[in-house]
C-alpha cells in the first residue's frame, strides 16, 4: 500500500525542529518544577520530558501521512493498555508492581499528551494558540507555588513560558503561510526567526529594565499561593506519611491543615501538682548561613553538636539508642531535668524523631492492639530539658497571667550580662553574619531597637516587643499571614523586605528576621524546627495532640550555664496552630510491659504445633540488652501469638524461613525469671521455658528494602538551579545539533553499505545510483529539474570527467526495461561506485565537500527532488 504524504518533508522537519523541540524544552522546564510538588513523579523530569517528546515526535511523523486521527489514537491507547496489563507478569512483589505501575502510568499520560500535541501541530492550524495558552497557564500555576522571592527568580520562572508563547504562535504561522516548501523555505524561516529573537530580546529586556522596581515590589509583596492542603514545614512521602523537611529551605505551603499527625505523652508537670507543663518538640536546627545562596542551612559539622537524630524505624522493637555526648554539648547544666516522652504516630513518618530539647534516647515500642488501626508506629524518648523551656515561658501571647509567669524566667536570665569566656569558635559560628551593606540595614535596625537594653535577654525582649508594636493608628506594625509567598526559610533579600517594607509573614519570617538581628548584636542564636505544643485536654493530663498546622519554626538563644533556650517572636503564633476545631481524641493505652524482645531470623515454622524457631542475634530481657557474639536458636510457642507485617496481622502459615523480625513476650513466666548479676545472654536463654511463650512477632518486609531506596534517593535530589537547567538544555541541544551535522554522512554511509551488500543482479545498481547522486547533491552539484540522464550527461560527466552516463544506461535498463543484466554489466555495476567517488573527491574542492556534508537541510532537499519516472535509455 502506498500511503501518500499529507505534509511535505521540509514542513515536517520544520515542525519537528522549530515547534516540537522548543515545546519539549519548555515542558522539561515545567516538569522540573512540578516534580517538586508531586512525590509520585520521583524527580525524574528529564525522563518524563523524553516521554512527552517521544509522543509528539511519533505522532507528528504518523500524521504527516494521511492517517486519520481517531483510529491511530485508539491503537495507541489500546497498546498502552495491553502493556500496562502485562506488567504484572514481569514484576515480583506487591511493592515492585506498585511502583512500576505508577511509573508506567506517568509514561502513558505524558506519551498520550505528547501524541495529542504532535497531532495538533501537524493537522490543526491554530493549535499553537491553544498550546501557548496551556503552557503559559501552567507556568503561572507553578509560579504561584514556587519560591519567587527575587526578581531574578520571577524572571527565571516566567520568561521562558512567555517567550515560548509568543514564539510558538509566530513560528507556527510562518510555517503554515509560506507555501514554497523548497530550500528557499529554510532561508525564509531562518531569517524570520533570527529577526524575531533579536526583537523579542530587545523588547523584553527593555520592559524588564524599565519596570524592575514595580516587579520587585509585586514579587516580594505577593508571592505564591502555595500547595493546597500541605503544610509548609512538612514533606509528604510516597507512603502518605509526613516528615519535617530535611532541606536547606522549608518549602511547601502553610495552608491551615488540621490533619492529625501524632499524639504524645510528655511526663512533665509543674512541681507538686498534676498541672501539665508542655514543651516544644524539636526535630532539627538551621545554624549555618550560606553567603552564596543567602539562606540558612543545616550543618552536621557545627561546634558542640547537641542534635540527636536517630531513625526509629531502623531500630528493632524495644531496643534502645542513646547518645550522651549531646548532653555534654548542650553546654548547660543549670536548672536541668530529665523528661520522658512517648510519641504515637498516625501519619508522621516512622523515620522522624522528635523530643524536647535536648533529646538523647530513643526506644521503639509496640502499640496496644485496640489502637493499631489509628496509630502506625511509636517510640519512647528521653530529653535533658531546661526548666526555663516550658512552653508557657515561650508562648508569645497577650495573656496577663502568662506574661507574669514569664517574668520569672527573664529575671533568672538577667544574670547573664555578656558572653565573655565563651569558646571563640562557638561564638564565631553562631554569630556569623555578612558585613556588607546589604546586611547593614538589619544591624542598624537591631541596634536601634535594643538601644536601651543591656542584657541579652532584654535585647531579645526588645526585638519581640518591636514585632508586637503598633503604629500611630493603633494597628499592629507586623502582621501574621499565611501567604506572603511560598512558605520557606526566607533568604536575606526577602527578610530585608519583610523588615523594612512588607511587615507580613509567618513563623519562618519572624524567626529568620530575629536570628539576623540577634547575630548582628553578637548573641549566639539558631533556628529550631519542630512542633508547637498546646495543652488542650482537661481529662488526659500530659497527653498532647499535634496537627499539621502545628509545625513551627522558632529561635533558640544560648545563655552561658543555662544552654540553648527557646524563644518565639512570631506575632499571633497563638492563632497559628490553635484552636483546632475538632476535640482531641482518646489517647492510646500503653501496652503491657514487654519482658522479652528477641531480634533475629526465622529458621523453622510448625503450623500444626504452632511453634517457630528463630536464630536470635540480640535480646532485650527485663529492659537490659544482651548482644550475642554467636547467634542462639530460641524455640517459640506461638499458640497465642499474633504475627504482624507492616502493621497488618497475618497467619502463622505465611511466615517462611529467612524472614527477619522481632518477637515480643509479655508472659508472666518470663516476668518471674529474674536475670542473675553478670549472667551472659546465652546462659540466660538456656533458662527460658521451652518453648518460650510469645505474644507478638513483627516481621520486616524484605521486598521493601530495594524498591524503597530509589524513591528516597530521588526525593533527596538537589534543587535544580537555572545554571543546571541551562547546561542540561545546552547539552541536549548540542547532542541534537551534532546528530544533525552527522546526519548527511550517516545517510551516505548507509547508501554505500546497501550498495556493497546488494547483489549485482539485484538492487546494487539502484543503491549505486542513490549513493552517487546523493554525494553530488551534498557537494553542490544539484540535479534541479533535469532528468537523471540529462544530469549525468550534461552536468556531471563534463565537470568531473566521470562515466556516470554509462552507469545510468545500465541502471535505467534494469529499472525500466525490466531486463536482467548480463555478466559484463554486472561487473561494471560492481566496480562503479568506489572509483566514481574517488574521482569526485579529487575534482571537487575540499571546502565544498566539507561544508556541504555539514548541511542537514541540503540533505533533506535530496529526498524531495522530482521523480525520475518515464526516463529513457540513451
Amino acid at each position: 500500500m502506498n500511503i501518500q504524504r499529507a505534509t511535505p518533508v521540509n514542513e515536517l522537519l520544520a515542525r519537528l525542529i522549530f515547534l516540537l523541540l522548543p515545546t519539549a524544552a519548555v515542558s522539561y522546564f515545567l516538569l522540573i518544577n512540578i516534580n517538586q510538588y508531586y512525590s509520585i513523579l520521583q524527580n525524574q523530569a528529564f525522563q518524563q520530558a523524553l516521554y512527552l517528546a517521544a509522543g509528539m515526535g511519533i505522532a507528528a511523523v504518523i500524521y504527516s501521512f494521511r492517517f486519520r486521527f481517531l483510529p491511530a489514537f485508539i491503537l495507541v491507547i489500546l497498546g498502552l493498555y495491553i502493556l500496562y496489563k502485562g506488567l504484572d507478569q514481569y514484576e515480583s512483589g506487591e511493592f515492585d508492581a506498585f511502583f512500576v505501575a505508577r511509573r508506567f502510568q506517568v509514561f502513558a499520560i505524558l506519551f498520550t499528551a505528547g501524541w495529542l500535541v504532535g497531532w495538533g501541530f501537524t493537522r490543526l492550524r491554530y493549535w499553537s494558540i491553544f498550546i501557548a495558552a496551556a503552557l503559559l497557564s501552567s507556568c503561572i500555576a507553578v509560579i504561584a507555588k514556587a519560591n519567587t522571592d527575587t526578581v531574578y527568580n520571577f524572571l527565571r520562572s516566567f520568561t521562558p513560558a512567555l517567550l515560548y508563547a509568543i514564539y510558538i504562535i509566530f513560528t507556527a504561522e510562518q510555517i503554515y503561510n509560506y507555501k514554497d516548501k523548497s530550500q528557499k523555505f529554510w532561508w525564509f524561516l531562518s531569517r524570520r526567526l533570527v529577526f524575531f529573537g533579536i526583537l523579542a530580546a530587545l523588547l523584553l529586556g527593555g520592559v524588564m529594565y524599565l519596570m524592575q522596581g514595580q516587579i520587585k515590589e509585586a514579587v516580594a509583596n505577593s508571592g505564591g499561593g502555595g500547595k493546597e492542603g500541605k503544610n509548609g514545614m512538612l514533606h509528604q512521602r510516597a507512603d502518605s506519611t509526613f516528615d519535617l523537611k530535611d532541606y536547606s529551605r522549608l518549602s511547601g505551603s502553610l495552608s491551615r491543615n488540621k490533619q492529625l499527625l501524632f499524639c504524645a505523652h510528655i511526663n512533665n508537670f509543674f512541681p507538686g501538682t498534676e498541672i501539665p507543663n508542655p514543651l516544644y518538640l524539636t526535630a532539627f536546627y538551621f545554624t549555618k548561613f550560606d553567603t552564596l545562596t543567602e539562606t540558612f542551612e543545616r550543618d552536621s559539622s557545627i561546634p558542640y553538636n547537641d542534635l540527636f537524630e536517630p531513625d526509629p524505624s531502623k531500630i528493632p522493637l524495644f531496643y534502645t539508642q542513646m547518645d550522651s555526648s549531646v548532653i555534654r554539648n548542650s553546654l548547660g547544666a543549670k536548672l536541668r531535668t530529665t523528661v520522658d516522652i512517648e510519641v504515637y504516630s498516625k501519619v508522621l513518618s516512622p523515620t522522624t524523631y522528635l523530643a524536647p530539647n535536648v533529646g538523647y534516647f530513643v526506644q521503639p515500642i509496640t502499640i496496644e492492639k485496640d489502637y493499631r488501626d489509628e496509630f502506625k508506629s511509636a517510640f519512647r524518648a528521653k530529653s535533658y530539658v531546661s526548666l526555663l523551656n516550658s512552653a508557657y515561658f515561650v508562648y508569645n501571647v497577650p495573656n496577663p497571667e502568662i506574661k507574669k509567669f514569664q517574668e520569672k524566667r527573664f529575671e533568672v536570665l538577667r544574670q547573664v550580662v555578656d558572653y565573655k569566656g565563651i569558646d571563640a569558635k562557638f561564638m564565631k559560628y553562631y554569630t556569623f553574619m555578612p558585613g556588607n551593606d546589604k546586611f547593614k540595614t538589619i544591624s542598624d535596625l537591631a541596634h536601634k531597637i535594643t538601644d536601651s537594653a543591656h542584657t541579652p535577654v532584654d535585647k531579645i525582649l526588645a526585638i519581640r516587643n518591636y514585632f508586637l508594636s503598633k503604629d500611630e493608628n493603633g494597628d499592629r506594625l507586623y502582621k501574621y499571614t499565611d501567604n506572603p509567598g511560598i512558605p520557606d526559610l526566607p533568604n536575606a533579600s526577602k527578610l530585608i523586605y519583610f523588615l523594612n517594607e512588607n511587615h507580613k509573614g509567618y513563623c519562618a519570617y519572624f524567626a529568620g528576621a530575629t536570628l539576623f538581628m540577634l547575630r548582628s548584636l553578637g548573641i549566639p542564636s539558631r533556628i529550631a524546627v519542630g512542633f508547637l505544643t498546646e495543652d488542650r485536654s482537661d481529662k488526659n493530663k500530659g497527653w498532647y495532640w499535634y496537627y499539621a498546622n502545628q509545625a513551627h519554626a522558632w529561635i533558640q538563644v544560648y545563655f552561658p550555664g543555662f544552654g540553648w533556650l527557646d524563644f518565639d517572636t512570631t506575632v499571633g503564633n497563638d492563632n497559628e496552630s490553635r484552636p483546632t476545631p475538632q476535640p482531641d481524641g482518646t489517647p492510646p493505652m500503653q501496652p503491657p510491659k514487654a519482658w522479652l524482645a528477641a531480634d533475629g531470623i526465622v529458621e523453622n515454622v510448625d503450623t500444626l504445633k504452632k511453634t517457630m524457631s528463630m536464630m536470635v542475634k540480640q535480646i532485650v530481657f527485663h529492659d537490659k540488652e544482651y548482644k550475642l557474639s554467636t547467634p542462639v536458636t530460641i524455640n517459640m510457642d506461638m499458640k497465642v501469638a499474633t504475627v504482624y507485617k507492616d502493621s497488618i496481622a497475618i497467619p502463622l502459615k505465611t511466615v517462611v524461613k529467612g524472614d527477619e523480625g522481632t518477637a515480643v513476650s509479655y508472659a508472666e513466666a518470663l516476668k518471674k525469671l529474674e536475670p542473675s548479676a553478670g549472667e551472659s545472654g546465652p546462659a540466660l536463654i538456656k533458662r527460658f521455658p521451652a518453648p518460650t511463650p510469645m505474644d507478638e512477632v513483627y516481621l520486616k518486609r524484605k521486598e521493601l528494602v530495594k524498591p524503597k531506596e530509589k524513591p528516597q534517593l530521588a526525593a533527596q535530589a538537589k534543587e535544580v538551579s537555572l545554571k543546571n537547567i541551562a547546561w542540561t538544555i545546552a547539552g541536549i541541544a548540542g547532542a541534537i545539533l551534532l546528530l544533525l551535522l552527522m546526519l548527511p554522512e550517516i545517510i551516505l554511509q548507509y547508501f554505500v553499505f546497501r550498495y556493497n551488500n546488494s547483489k549485482p543482479e539485484g538492487d546494487k545498481s539502484y543503491w549505486g545510483y542513490r549513493a552517487a547522486t546523493y554525494y553530488l547533491h551534498m557537494t553542490g552539484m544539484f540535479r534541479g529539474a533535469s532528468t537523471p540522464m540529462q544530469y549525468a550527461r550534461e552536468v556531471v560527466d563534463p565537470a568531473l570527467g566521470t562515466s556516470l552516463t554509462g552507469f545510468m544506461n545500465v541502471y535505467l535498463k534494469k529499472k525500466y526495461a525490466k531486463q536482467n543484466l548480463n555478466v559484463a554489466e554486472q561487473q561494471y555495476v560492481s566496480g562503479f561506485l568506489k572509483p566514481f567517488l574517488r574521482t569526485a573527491r579529487n575534482k571537487i574542492k575540499f571546502g565544498k565537500r566539507f561544508f556541504g556534508f555539514l548541511n542537514p537541510v541540503r540533505s533533506a532537499g535530496f529526498f524531495v527532488m522530482p521523480e525520475d519516472d518515464n526516463e529513457s535509455i540513451a
